[in-house]
């Protein structure tokens, strides 16, 4: 009687639970696409495009690149160095990065940006 009683109980619980996961993974995918629709129905000048995405993120990753060649021309300590780079990863316009590159370059050399 023991057995069939948890038996039972483990079967209620799958029952219930595969419910609950069927339901959620609908409900999900169809509020995306409808999200989705509603921007490009009313405010498609804010979507931007693909290319125009690929595009923005080479800019910003070659940003990146140059802010990283510069800190490492830069006579730091090596631990300075370190947390700079991690707060550029987290951070690419990060204050603390601009502050010490522009005490650390002198300033007759413009970095272009």
């Amino acid at each position: 009687m023991k057995k069939l009683t948890m038996l039972g109980g483990v079967l209620l619980c799958c029952l219930m639970s595969i419910s609950t996961v069927v339901a959620q993974d609908s409900l999900q995918s169809d509020t995306r696409v409808k999200q989705r629709m509603l921007l490009n129905q009313f405010e498609s000048d804010y979507v931007l495009t693909a290319n125009e995405r690929v595009a923005l993120k080479q800019a910003r990753l070659a940003y990146q690149y140059r802010i990283r060649k510069i800190l490492d021309s830069i006579d730091i300590s090596e631990g300075k160095r370190r947390r700079l780079l991690q707060e550029l990863k987290r951070n690419p316009l990060s204050e603390k990065v601009q502050a010490v590159i522009a005490n650390h370059i002198a300033p007759d050399k413009i970095i272009e940006q």
